[in-house]
This record gives structure tokens, sequence and C-alpha cells, in this order.
């Protein structure tokens, strides 16, 4: 009988210590991280997978550890590029204001050293911001987008507040209390120059004053197939996220229920569901009354 016990011990054991080694930390991973040099800067990313190219860009002040939930399963189908952002995680900064116009650039300059030709894009909030600066600054270099809690403009951008009280134990609580105790601390563990950590989150704060600022009607010239993705409790103006929808010509809109900002988070496993059947389905169009034609 102690025989036994011992060996399962060592089982459970090994067990541990396998999961342990087999955990990735996303953002932070010396096998897959690389550095190449962009436009003023120098921009940090890791690549996961085999596939058509999949650009995945953080939200603001975050990092690549934003996908922590979607780049193990989405990398078992796409050649997965992760990339912080200029200013953001292990990207350096310059001292050029900080603009999703410029991110963009530095998206576009990035798809050109590493020789990808077209990407297909999942921008979660301010990446999906960058990821609509690039579809109409450089649609040659975007097959798809798929944008989570994008905002097209930063006037009337945010939702209303909630007042509604959860409760202490709910899943969503304490999920989310985890992913933004990191994501609160991650500038000043992963920036390379940490000592300009305070001056970057002045430029960050600028960035949401000023930018986005898309027309209509220049959102009416994106003709990348792209999905719009916001939970019915987003932090954007659920009335900006149609609008996108309903300007965007070649579009489809994706409201998850019961979902906030952190959708990608939240109802992950849905989610990587809907991205990977989104960009491995050709885009088509389809007429509301169709079927009363039949």
């Amino acid at each position: 009988m102690k025989h036994l016990a011992s060996l399962l011990f060592v089982f459970i054991l090994a067990s541990c210590n396998n999961q342990t080694k087999n955990q990735v930390n996303y953002g932070s991973n010396p096998t897959a991280g690389k550095y190449v040099e962009v436009n003023d800067i120098k921009v940090y990313y890791e690549v996961y997978g085999k596939g058509e190219p999949l650009l995945l860009l953080h939200g603001g002040e975050g990092s690549i550890e934003n996908f922590t939930f979607q780049i193990p399963e989405l990398s078992k189908y796409f050649k997965v590029i992760a990339v912080d952002s200029r200013a953001q995680g292990r990207t350096t900064d310059s001292d050029k204001e900080i603009t999703y116009a410029l991110m963009a650039s530095d998206m576009a300059a990035l798809i050109d050293k590493l020789q990808l030709g077209s990407v297909n894009v999942l921008g979660w909030s301010d990446g999906g911001n960058i990821g609509l600066e690039l579809a109409y600054a450089y649609p040659n270099k975007v097959r798809k987008l798929i944008t989570s809690g994008a905002n097209y403009t930063h006037e009337n951008s945010s939702a209303q507040y909630d007042s509604v009280k959860m409760d202490s134990n709910d899943p969503y609580l304490l999920k989310a209390k985890l992913y933004m105790k990191k994501y609160h601390h991650n500038p000043e563990i992963l920036s390379p120059n940490p000592e300009r950590v305070p001056a970057i989150k002045k430029k960050i704060a600028n960035l949401w004053e000023k930018y986005p600022n898309f027309t209509v009607d220049q959102l009416k010239t994106i003709k990348t197939p792209t999905l719009i993705v916001a939970g019915d409790h987003d932090l954007i103006n659920i009335d900006q996220t149609i609008a996108l929808y309903h300007s965007m010509p070649n579009s489809q809109l994706l409201i998850y229920p019961c979902a906030s900002h952190l959708v990608l988070m939240e109802q992950a496993e849905l989610m990587n569901i809907m991205i990977h059947n989104f960009l491995q389905t050709p885009f088509r169009k389809i007429n509301n009354v169709y079927f009363f034609k039949l």
C-alpha cells in the first residue's frame, strides 16, 4: 500500500511539473519573443503556430498578455503574431505623439519587415482602433479584421456607467480580479525603460482624449471584411458600435449578451470559435428578406 501511495505521489508531482513546464508566459516568453526595428522604435513580438498570419493587437496600456485566452487556441490554426504596441509592453517609445495612425504605420512596417504580405487582424479595444486605421490606410495588408470594443471617434465613446452591484463571488469578478491586477502592473514590469512609464501614461491619456477621429465617410471606404464585436455591457457606447457596423460596407456585427469590455476573457471559448469561423469562412453578404423570394 505504501509503495502504491509513493507511486501515486510521484505521478501527481510529475503531472504538476509538466503542467508548469507547459504553461506559457505570453508576453514574456524568451523562446518566442523577438525585437524588430520599425520606424523609430523597437517592436517586441512573439510568434506561435503555423498557417495564415494572424496579427494580435492588445488594448491600451496592455501587452501581448491580454491574449492569454486566445493564443493557445488560435495558434492551432494560424501563425499568430502577437505584438506589443508602441510604448507599451516591451516595445520602446520615441519622442513622437502617440496616435492610432502612427501605431498602424508601425504595424504596416512590421508586416513588411516580417515579409507577411497581408494578415488577418484581431484587435481588442485600442488594438481594434489600430486595426481600423490599418485597414483604412493600408488595405492591401489586411485580409480580414476583427475588432472587439473598438471606437471610431473619441467623442461620446463611453457608455453610461452601470450602477448594478455584482455579487462578490460572481465568476466574472473572480476571474477579472486576477486578470486586471496583472494588467495594471504590467507597464512598470515589462517596459524596457520603466523610468519613462509616467510620461508614457500621459501620452496614452492624450491619445484617448484626442483620438480616434474617423468620419463616417472615411469608414465607408474601408472594404476589408470586418467582424465588429462588443459586449452588451461594453465600455464603448453601443450606439457607436452599431454606427461602426452600419458605416463599414463589408462588416458583420456580434453583440455578446451578458458581457463587458472583457468579452474575450469572459467568453473566451465561444469567442475563439467565432474568431476561427469568421477567419476561415469566405465572407459573404446576405439579403435580409431573401427567404421571402424563394
